[in-house]
């Protein structure tokens, strides 16, 4: 029942365009009428115009469907421009960071190899009073070169990220 109002509403409305162009039609042969002109060809007149009147009208339509498909087009092609420029983004940003990591794993590489250093400190310089003083050095170095592996790799997985 719903189908047969819709399709009641469409050909009203189609009927209702028709009317209004033939009307139109009307109006301009009647302004433009010759004297001496029949109604006969009045009425083919009316009908060329009506004709013309629909044949621009669906040039119109196809102009606006063509320009809106070029919108909807710009319109991806913008969003995916936009998608490629926050990629990019993205990647300066992940090459940025893996570069920093990787600095902060050679420092932690350094700090390592610092505190493994006093283990050749002479007995002497260390006195007897501090004889702990390596094994927290030892520790710390091993600490730090742990710390600097894993920053390495948090480097590399960032690094392939980016590209």
């Amino acid at each position: 029942m719903s189908k047969n109002k819709q399709s009641e509403n469409t050909q009203s409305f189609e009927a209702q365009a028709a009317q209004s162009i033939k009307e139109e039609a009307e109006k301009i042969a009647n302004a433009t009428q010759a004297p001496g002109q029949t109604k006969s060809e009045t009425k083919l007149i009316t009908q060329g115009i009506a004709k013309g009147i629909e044949a621009y009208k669906k040039q119109e339509k196809a102009k606006a469907r063509e320009r809106s498909k070029n919108e909807k087009k710009k319109k991806q092609e913008n969003a995916t421009d936009a998608q490629t420029t926050t990629s990019m983004q993205n990647k300066a940003v992940l090459g940025k960071l893996a570069r920093l990591i990787k600095y902060l794993s050679n420092f932690m590489a350094f700090l390592s190899l610092s505190h493994f250093s006093v283990i050749f400190l002479s007995k002497s310089i260390l006195k007897d009073s501090i004889q702990w003083v390596p094994i927290i050095a030892i520790s710390l170095g091993i600490l730090y070169l742990l710390a600097s592996f894993f920053f390495l790799k948090i480097s590399k997985s960032l690094r392939d990220r980016a590209g």
